[in-house]
């Protein structure tokens, strides 16, 4: 079939929560940065909403990581990503609604003040506060046996691992030595869920995304 055509870029967790989906599932994509950029008038007539990642097949054209992966999941369902019970499924919304709105939502303040001079606490003091009571919430949604949702890979984790991969690395910046260390489930699960091959493929993406905008900062031309 026709890949899908998928406008983003590596370093989006949210992007990277539907290449892994596509890549467990087999399919064909290609992947190519929004036209003109998140704020040109080209994207803006792809996707008003101008935020990445945009799923388009033909003439089809479907925004929000959230809502893309429930497509994809309807229009190919094996191998299936989510969990075979109404109250699992319901679970594994609930955990991805949470990263989005208590984690990740609240850190994006956050990569304006990386550098301490500068810095305004006002920005980062309740962003830090906002984020932990995310963290806390995620951590009483998550099981406890190395997925987030019962024994096996499901769309709570392609949800939660890539937000988990910035919380880790950025909080310390923060003065947050070990960002995840009151939280014990998350915990445990980070490093078990991150070495899941599929889902440590989606990481590497993200790291070869920020080697190649570092490199392509550097270039003299």
């Amino acid at each position: 079939m026709t890949p899908y055509l998928i406008y983003g870029a590596d370093i989006s967790p949210y992007m990277q929560r539907l290449t892994v989906q596509l890549d467990i599932k087999g399919l064909a994509y290609e992947v190519t940065p929004p036209p003109g950029g998140l704020r040109s008038d080209a994207f803006r007539a792809i996707n008003p909403i101008g935020k990445i990642p945009v799923l388009r097949a033909g003439d089809f054209i479907l925004p929000e990581s959230d809502v893309i992966c429930d497509y994809v999941e309807d229009i190919h369902p094996e191998p299936a990503l989510r969990p075979t019970t109404p109250g699992a499924r319901a679970r594994a919304r609930l955990i991805a609604r949470i990263v989005d709105l208590y984690v990740m939502g609240p850190m994006t303040p956050l990569f304006g003040q990386l550098r301490r001079s500068g810095r305004d606490a006002t920005v980062v003091d309740p962003a830090i506060a906002a984020i932990d009571a995310g963290l806390s919430c995620l951590d009483r949604a998550i099981d406890d046996r190395g997925h987030a949702v019962g024994d096996a890979l499901s769309l709570a984790d392609l949800a939660a691992a890539p937000v988990l991969r910035y919380i880790v690395q950025y909080l310390p910046v923060f003065d947050r030595a070990d960002p995840l260390a009151a939280h014990p489930r998350l915990a445990a699960y980070w490093p078990a869920i991150a070495a899941q091959p599929d889902i440590a493929r989606g990481i590497a993406r993200i790291e070869a995304g920020w080697t190649a905008l570092r490199a392509a900062a550097k270039s003299p031309n």
